[in-house]
């Protein structure tokens, strides 16, 4: 890969699935260039958001939410995440989860039932 921003992007979606696997959670990583994009972590489970991966030095954390509402759609989720990369952190648990409070909330209901 070329593009040393997009080697970043990959590396930190791999490292995402790999974690949510070993945490024991289905997910695969969702290639570049799909044609309708429903983020970059796909879970089967429906309970789970769509998950998009962000690995930047400069926060956009608003556009960023636009854009996994709009991605979750498409997945036909009810909610989206994004998962940013931590600066200094390689390990993905100690990595930032962005949402609104309106899908935490629906997140957390979801998990009720």
């Amino acid at each position: 890969m070329s593009n040393p921003n997009k080697a970043k992007g990959s590396a930190a979606e791999r490292a995402v699935a790999d974690y949510l696997n070993v945490r024991g959670v289905e997910a695969e990583r969702v290639p570049a260039g799909a044609s309708l994009d429903r983020g970059d972590i796909w879970v089967p489970d429906k309970n789970w958001p769509a998950i998009q991966v962000k690995n930047h030095a400069r926060l956009d954390l608003s556009g960023w939410v636009d854009d996994v509402a709009i991605q979750a759609k498409n997945a036909g989720r009810e909610t989206g995440i994004v998962v940013h990369k931590r600066r200094g952190k390689g390990n993905p648990a100690s990595w930032y989860v962005t949402c609104t409070l309106d899908t935490l909330i629906t997140i957390i209901e979801g998990n009720k039932r």
